[in-house]
């Protein structure tokens, strides 16, 4: 599996040295950090440079954007009172389209064409859609590569929707589309937005068994199967929408407005759907005109469709763009938990609707995993809502953590500390092969590295695809390293009080320091490896230091742990994933030791829109 971070090399970026009076020191070559250096038998430890990388200027901490609005506010209550009754017109009315004119795919087409022509006005007329321009510093190349994705995730999102529409109930939809966010938490673990693997897994179990119980009430076979695979099957796609839009659409956010005025990366810009069918809806038209061309006008009966009329497929485009609007205009102003039951609301009106006006039949299971669904989407999105930001000591204290400074971590870090990382999400095969490694062991997280300090200098004790290294924590700023991560968090290792004190006195510093100094002197430079047999299976019969040893990335932390004594000693290191070492994971460390809560490090020029994808996800899934 290709993997960001330890399974690909970190090749050296271009280095520009930091505009601060004090330029940063030159860095210690690959090969001394793996110990490579046959002239030299001297430790590798006490071979490092002594340098520091100086009294760097932290620039001012950029948290995610606060929406504009409380819940006291009566603009947004009149956009949810506006929004509501528009996203079930267009509902209704589609579906009565799709009834007149059963062809999916002509119907998906006449909506692309109107969502392209009113996206394109309102962009050169009004200041709608002021976040239009996120990529235009993204070369044309990987910028039509990686939005074509996003077109044929909207192009055949919306086919399968209508193709649901004409095949079963209103009500039975609404009923699928409440489970969507088990789509969505998959998707946000892929991507490696979502901050704890732990919680979501509870609300991915709610929403498979809500999921379970409307399928099997609806499922009569024929047409209702198709009908509900589409309607899956679309919300799979709705979903990969906003996450591949947030991925794509924010990389050069960070470039949008002077730092000297806003902090790093500029005013917030949020993203929002209109924006996505803004840059998706030329390449979705392209794609759904061949689609159409291919599989359906052969066999439209273009008389059926003359007596529904032009205007009628161009009313269907008017009230979907509308509904698009009202939607974003909610997205923007409320608060993640009033967003979910606005779209409750919506689903109960079209279920409601349809059973009241289009006579359809409902089913108590049906209802109950409706419910279900709405539930979990409200207390997941609850749990996401941004508390009020403290300023901490040294920290800041916001959404369930802290925000470390990068430059203030060497005088935090101690011996036995860990260094957890999530790759940043693309869509090449490292950051793809990273991303199945979350969702392989549904975890936040893929590498991890074992920290050890020694005279000042704080170290990072790493299995990576050029095999294990030793090296020091600065380089990670100077060499770049840090843009390959999404997230990097710091946990430290506490013990109770006298707990670290060892046999004769000796404290656990000292001889925790010593032990892992050996150890890291007898692992370096072996081989990367991931042991399948022993993950699953456990048991190995190599030894730590066995010539033919290989250490997958959370391996060496176990193995290190074992040193340390806070892993049994017959303890298989290589049944070990990075996701072990996550806040809420059970390592049960003897002698009252735990490792703290998670500390998100800062790096100056990490990608700033990562913390705007995030929310523009959790608002329009």
């Amino acid at each position: 599996v290709g993997r960001a971070g330890h399974l690909r090399s970190r090749t050296p970026h271009t280095h520009t040295p930091h505009p601060t009076p004090q330029t940063l020191p030159t860095p210690i070559p690959r090969a001394a950090m793996l110990g490579s250096d046959s002239d030299s038998d001297e430790p590798l430890l006490h071979k490092a440079k002594a340098d520091s990388v100086g009294d760097v200027e932290m620039p001012p901490l950029r948290l995610r954007p606060q929406p504009q609005a409380g819940c006291g506010n009566a603009t947004l209550w009149i956009s949810i009172g506006v929004a509501v009754p528009s996203s079930a017109a267009a509902t209704f009315y589609n579906n009565w389209l799709l009834v007149e004119a059963p062809y999916p795919l002509l119907v998906t087409l006449a909506q692309l064409l109107v969502l392209l022509v009113c996206t394109q006005v309102a962009r050169h007329t009004t200041g709608l859609f002021t976040a239009v321009g996120l990529a235009k510093d993204m070369p044309w190349g990987p910028y039509i590569l990686q939005l074509s994705l996003v077109s044929a995730a909207l192009t055949y999102s919306l086919v399968l929707s209508n193709v649901a529409l004409a095949n079963i109930p209103l009500s039975a939809i609404r009923m699928l589309g409440s489970s969507r966010l088990l789509w969505f938490g998959i998707g946000m673990l892929f991507y490696g937005y979502e901050p704890s693997a732990r919680s979501l897994s509870i609300h991915v179990a709610v929403c498979a068994a809500a999921l379970v119980l409307v399928c099997l009430s609806s499922a009569n076979g024929g047409p209702s199967g198709v009908g509900i695979a589409s309607q899956i099957g679309s919300d799979v796609l709705g979903s990969l929408v906003c996450l591949a839009a947030a991925t794509c659409l924010t990389k050069g956010l960070g470039r949008q407005a002077s730092p000297s005025t806003h902090g790093p990366g500029g005013p917030p810009v949020l993203l929002s759907m209109p924006v996505v069918v803004c840059h998706a809806a030329p390449m979705a038209c392209v794609m759904c005109f061949f689609t159409w061309a291919v599989a359906e006008s052969y066999d439209t009966d273009w008389e059926q469709v003359y007596r529904v009329g032009l205007p009628a497929f161009v009313i269907n485009g008017f009230l979907g763009f509308a509904a698009l609007l009202c939607n974003a205009v909610v997205a923007q102003l409320a608060p993640l938990p009033v967003i979910s039951l606005a779209s409750s609301a919506t689903d109960a009106i079209v279920a409601t609707g349809g059973v009241a006006i289009l006579s359809e039949k409902i089913c108590w299971g049906g209802i109950v995993g409706m419910v279900l669904g709405w539930a979990s989407s409200f207390l997941y999105r609850r749990s996401r809502e941004e508390p009020v930001v403290q300023e901490k000591g040294s920290a800041v204290r916001y959404a369930r953590g802290e925000w470390v400074p990068q430059d203030q971590v060497p005088s935090m870090a101690e011996t036995g500390d860990i260094v957890l990382f999530t790759s940043t999400p693309s869509f090449t095969p490292k950051g793809i092969g990273s991303a199945f490694v979350r969702l392989g062991t549904f975890a936040t997280y893929d590498h991890v590295g074992l920290v050890f300090k020694n005279g000042g200098q704080v170290f990072l004790i790493e299995s990576l695809a050029e095999g294990v290294s030793v090296s020091q924590w600065h380089h990670f700023l100077e060499q770049g390293w840090h843009k390959d991560y999404s997230r990097v968090v710091l946990r430290k290792l506490s013990w109770p009080a006298g707990g670290r004190a060892g046999q004769g006195g000796t404290s656990f510093g000292l001889r925790g320091r010593a032990t892992l100094e050996a150890f890291a002197e007898g692992v370096k430079g072996k081989s990367y490896g991931l042991n399948l047999c022993a993950l699953v299976c456990g048991g190995s019969s190599k030894g730590w230091n066995d010539a033919g040893r290989t250490y997958f990335c959370s391996e060496i932390v176990a193995e290190g742990y074992k040193f340390l004594g806070l892993l049994p000693p017959k303890a298989c290191a290589a049944r070990y994933v990075p996701g072990d070492f996550a806040e809420g994971r059970y390592l049960g460390l003897p002698h009252g030791a735990s490792l703290g809560s998670e500390l998100k490090i800062y790096f100056p020029g990490r990608w700033e829109g990562f913390d705007q994808a995030v929310e523009f996800g959790l608002r329009c899934f």
